[in-house]
């Protein structure tokens, strides 16, 4: 048929990307006949403009390509395997590219938690359990990401929280035992363990190392403002357990806030067991505040009083030992 000489055939260069307007008359026609709803004819305009990406829905291609399509007349590619994704030729090509999306440069599209989720994760396994400096900048950052995406706002409330946690990373120097004579650290090939239970006001860390099992046993409770005070870390050198670390004092970080209690507990240690048999009490300074500020079903972000952060994997709801 003639050309319409009020609609150039010559695509527009737009972002990055080519939709000319004929293009944009099949989109249209495909919304008039009840093919193509508003928001795809939205899509299109703007995948036009910002040369973006956005998933549609698995219909669009039908809704293009229907035998009562405005272009029925396109064809599939015979030779495409089940495998392969859905390719367009013919007059239906320019529809292809709406298939996927990257956000427009002026949208703000929401963060997807389970990719940030799997990027920290990532980073820990790349850099490793006691990765410092600018190796852990890149763990830092993700870490920041993910705990802004919080899906409990109460984990003490939550029954998520109770059970045994491998710590993955921190930035503690005195729970990695870095600067501990080598028999005294924890074995690089074993886990370091952290076993809650709110409820019962229970928490206990494990470490093993090549003398035997260390573990640290402790009464925690939910902390209100009024009490932060009375449990700022206050014990800097005990035993061998910060033996050569340095840290920050204790009220470096301060949690705050109206739901305090419900995401913050008051830690008082109780007693120090070394070596797997000598169990010595804990000292009246030993106290420490702990926040909770991710959690979901398998991974938990914390942080110290110290400034210190945590990232830890559920093993099971049951402690080790």
């Amino acid at each position: 048929s003639a050309r319409d000489p009020r609609f150039p055939t010559r695509p527009f260069a737009m972002g990055g990307g080519q939709f000319s307007p004929r293009s944009m008359r099949r989109v249209l026609a495909a919304h008039r006949s009840g093919q193509c709803r508003s928001w795809l004819v939205v899509a299109a305009l703007l995948g036009s403009l910002g040369g973006s990406r956005i998933p549609l829905p698995r219909g669009l291609n039908s809704a293009f390509a229907g035998s009562n399509s405005p272009v029925a007349a396109s064809r599939v590619a015979p030779d495409r395997s089940p495998a392969q994704p859905l390719r367009l030729t013919g007059r239906a090509a320019p529809f292809q590219r709406l298939r996927h999306v990257a956000p427009l440069g002026f949208f703000s599209w929401p963060s997807d938690r389970g990719s940030l989720k799997q990027k920290l994760l990532q980073e820990i396994a790349s850099a490793g359990r006691d990765a410092s400096g600018d190796a852990a900048a890149p763990i830092l950052e993700a870490f920041e990401a993910l705990e802004a995406t919080n899906p409990c706002p109460s984990p003490l409330e939550s029954p998520m929280l109770k059970g045994e946690w491998e710590l993955l990373w921190t930035s503690s120097e005195s729970i990695l035992g870095k600067s501990r004579p080598w028999l005294f650290r924890p074995k690089d090939d074993e886990p370091i363990l952290q076993f809650l239970d709110p409820v019962a006001g229970y928490a206990r860390n494990l470490e093993y190392t090549p003398l035997g099992n260390n573990m640290v046993e402790a009464e925690i409770a939910p902390l209100d403002a009024e009490k932060r005070a009375q449990f700022v870390s206050r014990l800097d050198d005990f035993l061998m357990f910060k033996y050569g670390a340095k840290e920050s004092s204790g009220g470096t970080y301060m949690p705050d806030g109206n739901d305090l209690g419900k995401t913050t507990v008051g830690v008082r240690f109780k007693f120090f067991t070394l070596f797997g048999w000598l169990r010595i009490p804990a000292p009246e300074t030993a106290t420490g505040i702990l926040q909770v500020t991710y959690l979901d079903d398998d991974l938990r972000l914390s942080r110290g009083d110290r400034g210190n952060i945590f990232v830890l994997r559920k093993r099971s709801v049951d402690k080790v030992a």
